[in-house]
This record gives structure tokens, sequence and C-alpha cells, in this order.
């Protein structure tokens, strides 16, 4: 790895880990456009650290009002949904996990499941600011999301899009959904990293400390940024947007 690859690769899991295009995905399309050889473990690891912390200190009011109410009810309420709907993603996961390499070296496949996270995201168009907040969410409503969140699995169908529009499907109000999506890409992302550590060589930190650096620090600074961004935009119920893109991609990609 070198400068350029790192910098790029920071940029764009800092930007699309968030949004709802998809980071793997795209990491995917851009290692095949550019031909960038598969980030070593260790630098992988590192940009999945950079975007935990970024979601952690966004919401960071939201986990410490958790922390100082985590003997009230509402709060054990709050976090078995978290745990019910993580669990339809660990077992997708641990199916799917020695075919990965596979699904995420075929270009047609890609194109389908940018399709599917374009349909998705469309279809909340059709859904207007539900009337459920955090507190009101049920078991079935965590499971449904955590089905979705499973389905980003696969790369091309976005995580924060999915969750968000199955909550959004679910009749939960914009800023909780969002919300909820994102208490939800912590034990996600931290899980994906710890499954990351099982194969790494410390014995190679490829690229150096400036390297491995300037890919932590960017995308750290980008997933911030595209949480705010996305913040936004869920809020004023303005998800579809991303669907042009998603469509418009996916037929890039199998025309071209």
């Amino acid at each position: 790895m070198d400068i350029i690859q790192s910098l790029v690769l920071g940029v764009v899991q800092g930007a699309t880990e968030f949004l709802p295009v998809s980071s793997s995905g795209h990491l995917v399309l851009f290692q095949k456009i550019f031909g960038f050889t598969e980030p070593p473990i260790f630098f992988d690891t590192l940009i999945h650290f950079a975007t935990l912390l970024a979601v952690v200190f966004y919401l960071r009011k939201e986990i410490l009002s958790i922390f100082q109410n985590i003997r009230k009810k509402e709060t054990h309420k709050l976090l078995i949904m978290i745990v019910l709907a993580t669990i339809p993603a660990v077992i997708v996961g641990f199916l799917l996990k020695d075919k990965m390499g596979e699904i995420f070296n075929s270009l047609n496949f890609l194109a389908i499941t940018f399709l599917i996270t374009a349909l998705i995201l469309f279809i909340t168009r059709f859904f207007e600011n539900g009337q459920k907040y955090l507190k009101n969410i049920t078991w079935f409503d965590s499971l449904f999301v955590g089905v979705f969140q499973a389905l980003a699995i696969l790369p091309g169908v976005s995580r924060s899009g999915s969750t968000i529009s199955a909550g959004l499907f679910r009749g939960v109000k914009r800023e909780d959904a969002f919300k909820f999506s994102f208490l939800l890409a912590i034990p996600v992302i931290s899980g994906a990293m710890v499954l990351q550590l099982f194969d790494f060589d410390w014995n190679n930190l490829n690229g150096g400390f400036l390297v491995n650096f300037i890919g932590f620090l960017t995308a750290a600074i980008f997933g911030f940024l595209s949480l705010r961004i996305l913040e936004k935009i869920a809020a004023k119920g303005k998800l579809h947007y991303f669907a042009i893109y998603c469509l418009v991609l996916a037929l890039i990609i199998l025309f071209l």
C-alpha cells in the first residue's frame, strides 16, 4: 500500500460507511477500477476503528445517557432491542463467512445489490414520518430492522440505508430511526473488527506509520461529516435521493 491508496480508501470508507450507498460496495468497486490491491487486514481494521470512533463521538450524548440510566427499565429495554437487532447479522455473517471472498469478487453481483439498495431507499418516499419513539420500539420492530441489517452484509447493500429504511417502514420517527441505526452500528463494526483481528499478522503492518495514519484520519473525518449529512437528509425524509445514485451506479457497472 502507498499513501495515495491509503488516502482514497480512507475517504471512501469514511464517506460511504454511513451514507446509504454501501461502503463495502464502493471499496470493491474502487479496488477494481484503480487496480488497488486488497487492503491488508491491519489497515482494514484500522479504518473500521476510525469509523467506530466517529459514530461513538457523534452519538456521545445518547451513549452517555445509556450509561447514566443503566438501571432504568427503559434503558434495559433499549439494550435488549439492540441485541435482538444484532442477532440476524451474526447468523448470516457466520453462514456466509466462507463465501465472502467469492461474493466480493463479482461485479455483476455488486450491480444487483446496488439495485436492491436503490429499491429500498426509493420505497421510503412513500412513508411519512412515523410516530414511534426509540423507547416505544417493539421486539418485532427490532428484529425487522435486524433482518435488513443482515442483508447489508452483502457488498452493495447499504447498512445505514437498510436499517433506517426498515425503521421508517415500522413507523419509527425519522430521527429515532437514525439513532437506532447507528446505535446498532457500534456492535456490528466492533464485531467485524474482532473477527479481522483473528486473521491479523502482527508482523505485517503494511505501509508503515504514515500510510496507515492517513487512512485512519481521513476515514474518521469523513465518517463524522457523512453522519451529519445523513442525519439532516433522513430528518427531512429525503433518503430516496440516494436511490438515484445507487441506480445509476448499478447501471454503469452492468453496462460498462
